[in-house]
């Protein structure tokens, strides 16, 4: 059976005070996040919501449901390391995390 990769969409607000540092961050999640298996990484910084506030996507690959449900998995419950580093720059006051995910039928 082949298996169809995944579409990966997160959108989140970050604090406006820690912009940079969540910038420092992300360089360092995009290698973690392609030994989990991502590819085609892109992240943007977006200022829509709520009155202006800034938010972020991250779009990317990943081979398997699997892959996205233990990346999802491991990007919640990060208690230290990189993944905490990044959840610290989270404003979940202004906004829950958004996933979604597509499979690739075609």
């Amino acid at each position: 059976m082949v298996t169809k990769p995944l579409q990966i969409f997160i959108e989140y607000p970050i604090k406006d005070t820690v912009i940079q540092k969540y910038e420092a961050t992300m360089k360092n999640v995009i290698g973690v996040m392609k030994e989990l298996g991502a590819q085609e990484i892109r992240w943007t910084k977006i200022s829509y919501k709520n009155g202006g506030h800034t938010y972020y996507t991250e779009t990317f690959l990943l081979p398997t449901e699997s892959h996205y449900f233990a990346m999802k998995e491991l990007r919640a419950s990060a208690s230290d390391g990189i993944f905490h580093d990044l959840a610290q720059c989270m404003d979940t006051r202004r906004g829950a995390i958004q996933y979604i995910g597509l499979k690739i039928i075609s």
